[in-house]
């Protein structure tokens, strides 16, 4: 994966195609609207998407949590150590680029994750949620049908 964690929304087009209902994420009906992004080698045409929040933002919350100069390097509202992440990284999902809609910007700056440790944490994280997905213990968004059904969903609206 590349070094390059940026907060985006998703586009509407995209909740369009993908139900999130019907992957069973506990999102109580709602979709995840803002999400971290990772680059990946893999899937040069995607990126490779941790869901943060089911909302825009509209309670301002994640605007005033990466406003605090004290907390410039946080990903998620509470401490990355602390928080039950898992969850958010167990949802990850591959999105085409033409999905990914703005920026998520506080004060007019795009909002990144610039702390190296935090990269890290972050990363350690999804390998080793990789490793129990690939062993079946858990369950996961299927992460080759949300990507399969975008590209059904942009070859059929080229035609």
């Amino acid at each position: 994966m590349v070094e390059n964690y940026k907060i985006y929304l998703l586009t509407s087009e995209f909740h369009q195609i993908c139900d999130w209902r019907s992957y069973k994420i506990t999102t109580h009906g709602s979709r995840p609207v803002m999400i971290l992004v990772i680059e990946e080698h893999n899937y040069p045409d995607c990126y490779c998407c941790i869901p943060i929040s089911k909302d825009d933002d509209k309670n301002v919350k994640y605007k005033n949590l990466f406003d605090d100069p004290k907390k410039t390097d946080l990903v998620y509202p509470i401490n990355i150590n602390k928080y039950d992440n898992y969850l958010l990284i167990q949802n990850m999902f591959y999105v085409r680029k033409e999905f990914i809609g703005d920026p998520f910007k506080v004060n007019g700056k795009e909002i990144v994750v610039l702390n190296p440790k935090r990269k890290s944490e972050i990363l350690k994280r999804v390998q080793k949620l990789d490793i129990l997905m690939n062993k079946g213990i858990i369950s996961y968004v299927p992460r080759e049908k949300v990507y399969d059904i975008q590209i059904s969903y942009l070859a059929s609206k080229k035609k």
